[in-house]
């Protein structure tokens, strides 16, 4: 993500929810304060709290410097509406309504501790068996809660998407999934009222070969 930003011209950075970890505990290094370094170096960088980093949620509607934090984004370019938000409020099931709680609190304290004293990687392996079995609300849902902006954005379920269609007033509507970088490593671009979902290919260096 580093090597990505690096390399980036924009005048606006949109962070899309879970940027850092807090559902276990983060450990942070000297590439992290790089990565931040980067961050604040943008003209203006919008973050939208999402599941993992709900512990910014009081930051909702506030400001530090030129990073403004929100629970959703709205906007317009180019006369077209757009909503950015992270996702998480379609999550069906168990999870979904215990994601603030005491409970799962609980249980990632249990879990940082097993990791690290075992030194296994719990949250990949979790994250790999949610994603397949996540219960979104249908994909048609989304979009008809969504119907009010032309263009929706967000993340949550790792799977990098785009659905294009035009409405029953003749209207171009389009949702877009930004995917992770975990194992995707994708985002949205904007520009001029057009939005692409994009991956970056990563530069590899002597000491990755």
């Amino acid at each position: 993500m580093l090597q990505f930003l690096n390399g980036v011209d924009c005048d606006e950075l949109i962070l899309a929810g879970d940027i850092v970890d807090f559902v276990k505990i983060p450990i942070f290094s000297e590439l992290s304060l790089e990565l931040l370094h980067k961050i604040v170096s943008f003209p203006k960088v919008v973050y939208i709290i999402g599941n993992h980093d709900y512990s910014f949620d009081a930051f909702a509607g506030k400001s530090l410097n030129h990073i403004d934090f929100m629970e959703m984004y709205e906007f317009e370019d180019n006369g077209r509406t757009f909503r950015i938000e992270h996702g998480d409020r379609y999550e069906k099931g168990f999870w979904s309504k215990w994601t603030e709680g005491t409970l799962l609190k609980l249980v990632s304290i249990c879990q940082d501790w097993l990791e690290r004293t075992f030194k296994v990687d719990l949250a990949t392996w979790w994250a790999n068996r949610a994603l397949a079995k996540r219960k979104l609300i249908r994909l048609w849902d989304i979009i008809d809660f969504n119907n009010d902006v032309d263009v929706a954005i967000m993340g949550h379920s790792h799977r990098p998407e785009v659905v294009i269609w035009v409405d029953h007033n003749e209207q171009i509507k389009t949702y877009v999934n930004t995917g992770d970088w975990v194992d995707h490593m994708t985002y949205a671009a904007l520009s001029d009222g057009v939005v692409r979902l994009k991956s970056y290919k990563k530069v590899l260096d002597t000491d990755d070969i």
